[in-house]
């Protein structure tokens, strides 16, 4: 089935076992869609470490996901419905590629909506790639 992690995080890392190119790569191979939910306790951004929320809003758009942000609980609790009636309303394209590898190293993909008139009024989001492994074929 479908694979998704939600995160609810303030964007500051405090533990990290893994740097963030092993998590993105993790997430990735999992085929999993992370949605991320930023709590700002502070208002302005000069007053706090906004690089750790730079990172899970690349995180979140590589890997098909979104992220948001939350300064209350009726934010948090309008973040969860949003990530929840989107999972309601999605599609889901696949494709073989021509070049079957046991292994591969990343794969970048780009979805396009074309040929039509109202193509603009269509909303595409993605995964940015994908890695090939053993268990794909």
């Amino acid at each position: 089935g479908r694979k998704v992690i939600v995160l609810i995080t303030d964007g500051g890392d405090t533990i990290s076992k893994v740097d963030y190119k092993e998590a993105a790569r993790a997430a990735e191979e999992a085929e999993a869609l992370v949605y991320s939910i930023i709590v700002v306790p502070i208002e302005a951004s000069a007053g706090r470490e906004t690089g750790g929320e730079h990172a899970l809003i690349q995180l979140s758009e590589d890997t098909g996901g979104k992220y948001y942000y939350a300064k209350s609980a009726s934010q948090l609790d309008d973040a969860f419905r949003k990530i929840s009636d989107e999972l309601r309303a999605q599609y889901l394209l696949a494709y073989y590629p021509s070049q079957r590898t046991s292994y591969s190293e990343f794969r970048r993909v780009q979805v396009n909506v074309s040929g039509r008139s109202d193509a603009a009024d269509y909303r595409v989001r993605h995964r940015a790639g994908y890695y090939t492994v053993k268990s794909d074929f």
